[in-house]
């Protein structure tokens, strides 16, 4: 009996010991240098070796902020916060997506459950365990329960740039980027999602073209989608590179760090006992000054700030000289910028109670400096919090030699009502063109919802003989898109959209 019981508790052993193995479909990048590992998921445990960035290992278990890993030698536990978890390309999502704005995560499987934290529509969490309808879910450091009517589940294979090893590859012919950023995406449409991003001057083979999309071969077996109205075929004899050559001209490298989450510290200096000077958020771009140690210093808010490296992605890019091709300036324009509201008008009012006012005033003075930089000169309808009333903008926009008339604004939608992205506007036919141009840069360079280009019976743009557009810059009626719309980061990426948009209507 004692012999039976004991090969019982073998079998089972190996059983579990099985099913370890198979949840094992993620494996940990390691983010950081000299990454302690552990005897088990706390800083309390023992130490018993060190691992380091870029290093790959197998997750055999996950507890909390923890994973064990397999190593050669002996298994052990390190800190999740400082890996990037990679999941298997075969492994069929089984994450769900909140249906709801405000979806409340409870700290019991019911209403009873006090309410711990929410979900916004489309945010997206795995369930972990389920009881009858609820499910429980985790979403940043917030566990807790959520009504499975309300989260719709995702079956389909996790977006991943795509292996053509099936299909055609063959280069029908070569493209070379026209903008300085532009997005590629995971089908030929500014809803797919973005999977890359490639540089102005950098040409690609693309192996089919759709409407006006090409797809393009990314090197590695990749390929992606890319706006075809951004770019210019070239001859095949032109080879293609990431970084362009150029006899002529040297190309200096510049640095540049995105935040891999949101709610991340920025500090004024190279440690965590420095104080925060504020916070960014995932995807935020910011410019390297210098590298100290772990520690990248930046540009913030025309200061300086430090960056913790293991929380952000280091990218470089080939910037070309000053004396860029006269046909990608703006030189001998002439830009008024129309930044919308002001004084007591506030306009919009945000869900974290922000202001139209000062944000449109804040975006125009982002825009004011891209567009310098491109060698157009600047007018402004307004340079600070200043009322001035719809017929006085016309005026100004009628009695200058703009080239262009640029009303900046941020949209809102009834608390009722989801609405999110970018709309522009255009009232006389003529400025149909314009208005596509600028739209389409934006959307390419900011990723929000393209909620398309209109005809909009606005006063500054309708009472105006210059080309003039409305630019509605995102709804800060919405809790999630407001985060977004409020940081420095945005306002530099849809700046240097419509800058890209202008050089590419005047061109």
């Amino acid at each position: 009996m004692k012999k039976g019981l004991l090969l019982f508790i073998l079998i089972l052993g190996t059983f579990a010991t099985y099913q370890t193995n198979l949840v094992a479909a993620e494996e940990a990048i390691i983010q950081v240098d000299n990454l302690n590992v552990r005897t088990g998921p706390g800083t309390t445990y023992d130490r018993i070796g060190k691992v380091n960035t870029n290093e790959t290992y197998t997750i055999l278990e996950e507890k909390g902020d923890w994973l064990k890993i397999q190593r050669n030698s002996t298994d052990g536990w390190v800190a999740k916060w400082l890996t990037k978890v990679k999941k298997d390309r075969n492994v069929v999502s089984s994450s769900h997506y909140s249906k709801y704005d405000y979806l409340r995560i409870r700290s019991a499987p019911g209403l009873d459950g006090k309410v711990r934290g929410y979900l916004m529509k489309d945010d997206q969490v795995k369930s972990q365990e389920r009881k009858g309808r609820w499910l429980r879910i985790e979403k940043g450091k917030v566990k807790g329960w959520v009504h499975g009517d309300y989260l719709s589940k995702n079956e389909s294979q996790s977006p991943i740039l795509e292996n053509k090893e099936e299909k055609k590859t063959s280069a029908q012919g070569k493209i070379k980027v026209g903008t300085s950023v532009l997005n590629v995406r995971s089908q030929n449409s500014t809803k797919g999602e973005i999977i890359n991003q490639v540089r102005k001057g950098q040409i690609y083979d693309y192996i089919a073209k759709k409407g006006s999309w090409y797809e393009i071969n990314l090197g590695q077996g990749k390929y992606g989608w890319i706006a075809g109205w951004l770019v210019n075929e070239v001859e095949n004899n032109q080879s293609s590179s990431s970084t362009p050559s150029d006899s002529h001209n040297k190309n200096k490298q510049e640095t540049y760090v995105s935040l891999i989450y949101n709610s991340t510290n920025l500090r004024n200096g190279p440690s965590t006992n420095h104080k925060i000077l504020g916070r960014g958020h995932k995807g935020d771009r910011f410019d390297v000054i210098d590298k100290q140690g772990q520690w990248y210093k930046i540009s913030y808010k025309d200061k300086e700030a430090y960056l913790a490296s293991w929380i952000v992605k280091e990218f470089n890019e080939e910037s070309s000289p000053a004396t860029s091709p006269s046909n990608h300036t703006l030189n001998g324009k002439t830009i008024l910028i129309d930044a919308g509201h002001g004084g007591r008008d506030p306009g919009a009012v945000g869900r974290s109670g922000s202001y139209e006012k000062s944000l449109t005033l804040d975006t125009a003075f982002l825009l004011k400096k891209e567009l310098e930089n491109k060698g157009a000169k600047v007018l402004m309808t307004r340079k600070d919090d200043t009322y001035i009333s719809l017929s006085i903008r016309s005026y100004q926009s009628k009695r200058s030699n703009a080239d262009a008339f640029v009303s900046l604004h941020y949209n809102s939608a009834p608390s009722n009502i989801v609405a999110n992205g970018l709309n522009s506007y255009y009232y006389h036919s003529k400025d149909k063109t314009l208005a596509t141009s600028i739209h389409n840069s934006m959307v390419n360079h900011t990723g929000l919802k393209d909620r398309g280009t209109k005809k909009g019976n606005f006063h500054v743009i309708r009472e105006n003989n210059k080309p003039a557009v409305l630019l509605e810059l995102g709804f800060i009626s919405d809790a999630r898109e407001e985060q977004t719309l409020l940081t420095s980061s945005y306002q530099q990426r849809v700046s240097q959209g419509i800058t890209d948009g202008l050089i590419d209507y005047f061109n």
